[in-house]
This record gives C-alpha cells, structure tokens and sequence, in this order.
C-alpha cells in the first residue's frame, strides 16, 4: 500500500463524519520533509473555518501515523471551482449553475447549460429552454462555467 492510500485510509473517515469528503492528496517532499495538501469538500461547499478544523483534527492522527518520521507540512483547501465534476455527488452539489458536460464519445460535442437536476444515475441540464437529461455513465465530464 502506497502512502497517499495509507492517508487516506488513516483521515477519510475522520474526515466523513463532519460532514466532509476527501476529495484528492497530493504529497511531495523536499529534501526529507514532506509536504501534504488534502482537498476536502462538502455538500455546503468549504469555508476557511472547515479547513482549520480538519486540520486540527488529521494533524494528531498524522503525528501518531510514523508516515513522517522527517516531519511534514499539512495544508488542507477545497478543490477549487476549476476541479472536474465526476460523480453522481459532484453534479449534485453543483445543482442550480451553468456547467459543460464533456461526454465519453469524443465524437459527441459538449454541451453547456443550467444544471436543474441531479441523481445517482442522471443529470438534468436546462439548454435554452428545453430540459435534457443525461446517464451519468455517458459522461466524461462536467466543469462550470463561470
């Protein structure tokens, strides 16, 4: 087991039960130290606040872990509104914007509209005023348009 997956199996449950989803680790080191980011986010998006709890909270769980016996540094942020949507969660939380779905047969062109709807299998996306509705399973991916 590699170590982003050791992180992940030691904080993702921490992590969950206030309410919040690990979404990506990046580690790099320099020279012995080890730096590690992890982006979080939550049905209720993140807030700088959240950031420092999960922080407070992994940052023991590390210590104790013996994953850096040279030390680290922990950042913790969201992953920003340029980070593709890729689940069923992703499209959920994102209900209500502008977004452009990229499909899994490149030869089919995106698409870009109000996302109005959102379940485990389908997205509803509003293009002009007709409603569309898309399989998940078709889908590359979406990001919103800002």
């Amino acid at each position: 087991m590699g170590t982003k997956d050791k992180i992940m199996e030691l904080v993702s449950a921490p992590i969950a039960e206030l309410g919040f989803e690990l979404i990506d680790i990046k580690l790099a080191r320099y020279r012995k130290e080890s730096r590690l980011q992890l982006f979080i986010d939550g049905d209720n998006g993140v807030s700088i606040d959240d950031c420092v709890r999960i922080s407070r909270l992994v940052g023991p769980i590390f210590d104790n872990s013996g994953l850096f016996k040279f030390g680290y540094g922990l950042e913790v942020s969201s992953p920003g509104l340029d980070r593709p949507l890729e689940t069923a969660r992703d499209f959920k939380r994102r209900v209500g914007e502008t977004v452009e779905i990229y499909f899994n047969d490149k030869k089919q062109k995106s698409v870009r509209g109000e996302l109005v709807g959102a379940d485990e299998r389908f997205i509803e996306i509003k293009i002009e005023n007709d409603l569309n509705k898309f399989d998940l399973m078709d889908i590359r991916k979406g990001k919103i348009i800002v």
